[in-house]
């Protein structure tokens, strides 16, 4: 989808245009925030305040800029925000990831046991990239990591998923 042509409507607090940026956008901010606050309640919270800041700091987004990367480096910030007030140290069980945002066609308890055999960053890069198709490029800028780290970590959790299969 381009978001750029209905920046403008956005500014304009039109309804219709957020429902579709919304029904666009929600899993992977959802999956986003739950990979690193490990609570579902909590996540739809911080969810809401992604999708106000959105609204709030529309006019700071630059049109041909990724607008799904802003919007999710938003939601990111905002979990880690929590998450250092909190200092949470949950272990959240990835079939919960998995019950919100396994696409069709992909067999859930499959995508629960892969998810298990990653550690938080290897599982938020995975998600990102093999589920939700992001760009390492845009991982990185979401994850605040350098592009080497991402890359790294991804291709280390694609050995473990791997290696799964083999054993299966």
């Amino acid at each position: 989808m381009n978001y750029d042509f209905h920046i403008e409507a956005l500014k304009n607090k039109d309804e219709g245009t957020f429902a579709l940026i919304y029904h666009d956008t929600k899993h992977a901010v959802y999956a986003l925030i739950l990979s690193i606050i490990k609570d579902r309640s909590l996540a739809h919270d911080i969810m809401q305040e992604t999708y106000l800041t959105m609204l709030e700091k529309i006019s700071t987004y630059k049109p041909g800029s990724n607008f799904k990367t802003w919007l999710l480096t938003i939601a990111r910030n905002k979990a880690i925000d929590y998450y250092r007030k909190r200092k949470r140290e949950e272990i959240i069980a990835p079939e919960e990831i998995v019950e919100t945002v396994a696409p069709e066609g992909i067999k859930s308890a499959i995508l629960s046991e892969v998810l298990e055999l990653l550690n938080a960053k290897e599982r938020s890069i995975f998600m990102l990239y093999a589920i939700q198709r992001f760009k390492h490029r845009e991982i990185a800028q979401i994850l605040d990591l350098p592009l080497g780290t991402v890359l790294w970590l991804y291709q280390k959790a694609l050995k473990k998923v791997k290696s799964y299969f083999k054993e299966r």
